[in-house]
């Protein structure tokens, strides 16, 4: 009888329930999530990833390999799982949707860091070469924002620091 008892709850017993695969939706959820609240880009490459896994049938293990990254800084190399026409298809995608122009807010204090850049032109002392490498630097920063690389917190803090920076080393040359 004892026997027959444990038999019964051994069958009863299921363990815990597997994990559900992710779908592809919650893939480009998760993806659309990485970007942040506020990379202008998101959406639309939101809809790349939903549309790509859906489209070419990306397996089980490339859904949840997406899902489990947990930063865009960091990535898991998912692209890795997928076939060589499915990689193809999504970076074609992805480069369309990197080279479309999108309607961007900068945060004002960026737009005051590129403001006083522009006035770098009436600063007699600034060495030259000084004003490129700002610019340089500024589209880099802009472009890494445009990216999904900050957020715009981040985004706004590195111009605020940038700002900081270029009155300290303007104010005796500039005369700001």
């Amino acid at each position: 009888m004892r026997l027959a008892w444990l038999l019964v709850v051994a069958a009863c017993h299921h363990g815990a329930p597997p994990s559900a695969t992710p779908t592809c939706a919650a893939a480009a959820d998760h993806v659309r999530g990485l970007l942040g609240p506020d990379a202008p880009r998101a959406p639309r490459i939101r809809e790349v990833f939903a549309v790509r896994c859906e489209s070419d049938g990306w397996d089980a293990d490339a859904r949840q390999c997406v899902v489990a990254t947990t930063s865009l800084r960091n990535p898991r190399h998912c692209k890795a799982m997928l076939t060589t026409e499915q990689r193809a298809a999504l970076d074609r995608e992805l480069a369309a949707v990197a080279a479309t122009p999108v309607a961007v807010r900068v945060p004002p204090v960026c737009r005051d860091y590129r403001a006083m850049i522009d006035k770098l032109d009436a600063c007699p002392g600034l060495p030259e070469g000084a004003r490129g490498a700002l610019e340089v630097k500024y589209r880099e920063l802009t472009q890494g924002w445009l990216r999904g690389t900050y957020d715009a917190r981040t985004f706004e803090m590195q111009c605020r620091a940038m700002i900081d920076g270029l009155r300290q080393a303007t104010a005796a040359r500039c005369g700001w």
